[in-house]
């Protein structure tokens, strides 16, 4: 069967993807969307979505939205791990409520923020090497969505009838480091400004809100997670870090607050994030516990190990999500657990 898109013959991969997105009325009568879901997981870990432009362009704005849930209202048994503002749906909706126009419009509509200072001083210099990202994005797309998702939380934490009491973003500092990393993959990868908010705004509050509090509290237990994971996976190689006094506080910073979207090329890391959405953003620890595996050689034969880990390579996802998947299976349950918790629930205690 031959099936074309924009004029182009999409591959059997492409296709097989989107018949999982966009089944048939007798496949949505016999297969349900859990059921979906996890052969559209499967497919993400065994065949990675195609890497051909027309094809990654089509289908991953679909399998991200669908991975984040955005496909159906919300309720309070949705299954999020942390409610953001105001996201369950009332009785008889049809649309996810961040993907209301109006309501995306109407925090366009507001003034600069009280983070609008904070936010410019870090826009400009997002991703700025890239030059794709910077002439398809650009800063002011990339200002606007982090402007609305501050005012999102200032006006859910203003709101006494909203139905969450203890918000996941802490209302008095609802814009932090590295946010505006965060928000730049998905603004590059879908098709329009408010599917990007939606996408970036339920990323943020359900899956990775304790890495945006004032304290960074997750992205420090994920740090220390590194050291947990590497010590479990790679004694030989945590020792010989640790002789030179490095820890994953020193070296991994960057690509645990950014679920190693710091690190170029832009298509690795939308592809990292593919098996993330899919599997679990906690599972980024075990991905740089991976470029470490990768750099390892080099690592134990330098005195100075800190020089190579001061930027890492560039990302090579075919080669570390293999890696990761091995080092679930050698995690203790424990150390699992905690790996694939840490983003988001705050009931995690980890062992100093």
């Amino acid at each position: 069967m031959v099936v074309e898109a924009g004029g182009e013959q999409l591959s059997d991969s492409a296709v097989a993807f989107l018949q999982l997105l966009s089944p048939t009325n007798a496949s949505k009568s016999t297969n349900s969307l859990s059921k979906r879901l996890d052969e559209l997981r499967r497919l993400v870990l065994l065949e990675s979505l195609p890497r051909a432009q027309h094809e990654a362009a089509l289908i991953r704005p679909l399998v991200w939205k669908l991975l984040l849930r955005l496909h159906i209202p919300p309720t309070s048994s949705s299954g999020a791990h942390a409610g953001g503002p105001s996201t369950t749906a009332t009785p008889g909706d049809t649309l996810h409520p961040l993907l209301s126009a109006e309501t995306y419009y109407q925090l366009l509509l507001k003034p600069p923020s009280p983070m609008y200072q904070k936010i410019s001083n870090d826009t400009f210099r997002t991703l700025a090497t890239d030059k794709e990202f910077r002439e398809k994005v650009g800063e002011e797309r990339l200002i606007r969505c982090l402007e609305a998702f501050v005012w999102r939380q200032l006006d859910a934490a203003g709101d006494s009838s909203s139905a969450q009491s203890t918000p996941p973003i802490d209302p008095g500092t609802p814009y932090v480091q590295g946010m505006n990393v965060l928000a730049a993959p998905f603004l590059y990868v879908l098709p329009t400004q408010l599917e990007s908010f939606a996408c970036f705004a339920t990323f943020i509050e359900n899956q990775a809100p304790r890495y945006v509090r004032p304290t960074l509290e997750g992205v420090h237990a994920g740090l220390h997670l590194v050291d947990l994971a590497l010590q479990a996976l790679d004694p030989p190689l945590y020792a010989h870090l640790l002789s030179s006094n490095l820890t994953a506080e020193l070296y991994a910073f960057p690509s645990i607050l950014t679920f190693c979207a710091c690190t170029p090329p832009l298509e690795e890391v939308l592809e990292l994030w593919d098996f993330l959405l899919a599997w679990g953003v906690g599972l980024n620890v075990l991905a740089v516990v991976a470029q470490l595996f990768i750099m390892r050689d080099e690592l134990l034969a330098s005195t100075s190990p800190m020089k190579l880990l001061r930027t890492f390579p560039p990302l090579k996802t075919r080669e570390i999500v293999p890696l990761t998947v091995q080092f679930v299976a050698d995690c203790s349950t424990e150390l699992y657990s905690a790996i694939v918790r840490h983003p988001w629930d705050d009931t995690l205690v980890l062992d100093k």
